[in-house]
């Protein structure tokens, strides 16, 4: 019998956006029994060497045999006749990504969950405050301000503004690969009804759906307003390290990850408070309205439906 690679399997790969419950959306995926997830989200294989983002695995350009063994790691407890399933939501924004998941897994499909934009844009504000990106007193038009202005973007809570027009990103990966191979979901609507989105998903991924019947659906990685943002940063950071070196050794990563689904929510309710009601100036508002909606538009078309929102 022949032995297959990582290019004979089938693949569903989240891969967009970032602050559009992802999180979420791969743990509804990853409990699915005919579906072999990746032992972490946001593996970031595929990223460009070059993008601010950290990972274990990065694909090499000349080495591919390396890149299938790489990748093959990331799925330990892979079954040949599971779906296999990650998610990285800025493979929505990296070019390179596009390329490499085109040239690498011919059995791929795509999905990409979208956002409101401005509530998007809320929402990574609150992220970056709490990740210590941003200082606790810059307000939200500040925020929005320096985005506009900013020429320094490198850093990803500073490149949120343009991420939010969605169109000059999805579009390539229409060209790449197809529409039938994309499938476009919205938070809004997850949110509200995630036993429909996660059916029609499923119908696209070619699974079955009445798994989802009496799931119970929790929302992960929501965005929280801490009261220590540096002991936070460094929580993640810590937790970012020993997940890349025990996700392929499961008899250290499962208790481990059971330890941290056990004392998490403890150490949140410690160390976060109620979020506060952002403020927004008209002026704001309407800038960020007139900046997203020819972008709403243009998105309209591409996916051949209006989004659960409008300007």
């Amino acid at each position: 019998m022949q032995t297959k690679n990582v290019q004979d399997y089938h693949y569903l790969i989240v891969g967009g956006t970032t602050k559009a419950a992802t999180t979420s959306l791969f743990t509804y995926l990853a409990d699915h029994p005919a579906i072999c997830a990746a032992t972490y989200k946001e593996t970031r294989f595929f990223l460009s060497t070059d993008y601010p983002l950290p990972s274990k695995y990065r694909y090499r350009e000349d080495e591919q045999e390396g890149n299938a063994e790489d990748y093959d790691l990331l799925f330990p407890n892979r079954d040949e006749k599971q779906l296999r399933v990650e998610s990285t939501p800025d493979y929505l924004y990296c070019a390179k990504a596009r390329e490499r998941i085109a040239a690498s897994l011919p059995h791929v499909k795509l999905v990409f969950s979208l956002r409101e934009p401005i509530s998007r844009l809320i929402s990574w504000y609150r992220f970056a405050q709490q990740i210590g990106k941003l200082p606790q007193t810059l307000s939200f038009d500040a925020y929005v301000e320096l985005l506009f202005t900013s020429t320094a973007q490198e850093e990803q809570h500073l490149q949120t503004l343009q991420q939010g027009c969605y169109t000059i990103y999805l579009e390539h990966y229409f060209n790449q690969f197809g529409p039938e191979h994309i499938h476009i979901l919205f938070y809004e609507e997850l949110a509200a009804q995630p036993s429909n989105v996660m059916a029609n998903l499923c119908s696209f991924a070619g699974i079955n759906a009445d798994f989802y019947n009496d799931y119970a659906f929790k929302v992960t990685n929501r965005s929280e307003n801490m009261r220590n943002s540096e002991l936070h940063r460094k929580y993640r950071d810590i937790r970012f390290r020993l997940r890349q070196w025990t996700h392929n050794k499961p008899i250290i990563h499962t208790p481990l990850r059971t330890i941290r689904k056990t004392i998490e929510p403890f150490y949140l309710r410690l160390n976060t408070r109620p979020n506060q009601k952002i403020e927004m100036s008209e002026e704001t508002q309407h800038r960020l309205i007139d900046y997203y909606k020819p972008d709403v538009h243009a998105l309209s078309k591409l996916i051949g439906k209006s989004p659960p929102w409008s300007f």
